[in-house]
């Protein structure tokens, strides 16, 4: 199932450096701020926090596990102790042998993958009842968000997706997808607002205009076309652009997935 692109949340950006930033009426700030992460969200990949999903793991109900399968996944009913003197298992789509004695992974006892990255974690509900945040915590293991189990009790076995996800039988992820904005992205937001914002009440600003060359008393200006600009993916700001080409230096329209009969699967409400 295809994730959920509801776009950019919960961008803060940073208006240091836009002097008079303040002044502005309030619908102009954020409107400027609305266009400005917008537009960065799309010319970045849109690989920055996302507006936060509902996200209802689904997984194979194991007999005598403790949770939602994850690496190493073994044969039911055999052991590295009582079965074959090795195991194969999948590791990060990846098959191997298990011939070590013990645990064979990295996993922790209780956790769930998920299948996208993740900025943040708001919120868990199990059986309609949200869980105290120290409950769990976010890892990371081989590039792929973990979400771990950490009061000494299991996350569900299985769930009851004909159930609300507020009802008793739910187990209910809400996070946002992506990566958290560095403080770069945030004063380049704020630069470009800041722009925005002066274009909106008739000040100067220096957005690109629509002109291609100007003759006048023997000086030429020529200034690029925006819609050649917004073609490379740019905005036109120096600072703003140099801040796009790092993190997207390759145009991408959003970050790439791989496809693979081994990712792990999900449902979204």
């Amino acid at each position: 199932m295809a994730v959920p692109v509801p776009g950019p949340c919960e961008w803060p950006i940073d208006t240091t450096c836009c002097s008079g930033w303040d002044a502005y009426p309030e619908e102009v700030r954020e409107r400027a701020t609305s266009l400005a992460t917008a537009i960065l969200d799309g010319l970045t990949g849109r690989q920055f926090s996302q507006c936060a999903v509902n996200y209802r793991p689904c997984g194979p109900k194991c007999q005598g596990g403790a949770g939602y399968l994850s690496w190493p996944v073994g044969t039911p009913g055999v052991s590295a102790g009582g079965g074959p003197w090795m195991l194969p298992y999948v590791d990060a789509g990846v098959w191997r042998n298990c011939t070590c004695s013990g645990g064979c992974s990295c996993a922790a006892r209780c956790e769930v993958p998920f299948p996208t990255s993740v900025a943040s974690v708001t919120s868990v509900t199990v059986d309609g009842l949200e869980l105290d945040p120290t409950a769990y915590r976010l890892d990371s293991w081989r590039g792929r968000p973990m979400l771990v189990r950490v009061d000494g009790d299991c996350w569900p076995t299985c769930q009851d997706m004909t159930v609300g996800p507020d009802e008793e039988g739910s187990f209910v992820i809400t996070y946002q997808p992506g990566r958290p904005l560095p403080v770069a992205g945030q004063i380049a937001a704020g630069e470009y607002a800041c722009e925005i914002a002066k274009a909106c009440v008739g000040a100067e600003c220096v957005l690109p205009q629509q002109m291609a060359s100007l003759s006048r008393n023997g000086v030429d200006i020529e200034v690029v076309d925006p819609t050649t600009i917004a073609e490379e993916g740019l905005t036109g700001l120096q600072n703003v652009d140099l801040w796009i080409r790092s993190v997207n230096p390759a145009r991408r329209a959003q970050r790439s997935r791989v496809a693979s009969v081994d990712t792990y699967r999900g449902r979204f409400s």
